[in-house]
């Protein structure tokens, strides 16, 4: 097959065969080329293979945890009243490279597994938190405990889009990021009277 080139002054390249010339078609007719094999001019040429983000590529991006925050945050609380806990759920957004080609990855937590470390099941929620008073997800300790430490698991989906195209289009799977808190005592309080 054949495409249109067009009078004018053309380099004619056979580099395997060591050679280069200069031929001039510019009184001539249109001349005629084929294109090169997979050029996207030839018709039916294969199509470009599409870019697509997989979930292992997006499990390797530097998906930062959102922070785990625990409240009181003085280094204790007590038994049998709220403990809270928070973290930022924020979007983060990524520039890469697919195949040579410049895409951007945007990744949005699904959930949060919280898990208190005192034996109780680990809490699920799609809430990130607030801080108090405001505060949505929190735990009650039963007993007094030293060290105590809350790990937070989160599962971030992701879309992806090739730079400047404004399609996003979602990522086939999940990735995690997991963080633990700061240690903490748990205490008991001691009620006493006072001659006031």
């Amino acid at each position: 097959m054949y495409i249109p080139i067009g009078g004018g002054v053309y380099e004619i390249d056979f580099t395997a065969c060591g050679e280069s010339f200069l031929v001039d078609y510019t009184d001539m007719a249109p001349w005629m080329i084929a294109p090169a094999p997979g050029d996207p001019a030839a018709p039916n040429a294969p199509a470009p293979l599409p870019v697509v983000v997989t979930a292992e590529e997006m499990r390797r991006l530097p998906i930062e945890p959102g922070g785990l925050t625990v409240q009181p945050d003085r280094g204790w609380v007590l038994v049998n009243l709220d403990t809270v806990v928070w973290t930022d759920g924020a979007t983060q957004t990524f520039d890469t490279v697919v195949l040579g080609t410049p895409v951007q990855v945007r990744v949005s937590p699904v959930d949060y597994t919280w898990d208190f470390g005192d034996g109780s099941a680990p809490l699920v929620t799609t809430d990130p938190g607030a801080p108090y008073p405001d505060h949505s997800v929190s735990h009650i300790y039963d007993r007094a405990a030293e060290g105590a430490t809350v790990e937070l698991t989160t599962r971030w989906a992701g879309e992806f889009q090739v730079a400047g195209s404004g399609v996003w289009l979602p990522v086939a799977g999940l990735a995690t990021t997991t963080e633990t808190s700061a240690p903490f005592d748990v205490r008991t309080a001691e009620a006493s009277l006072t001659d006031g």
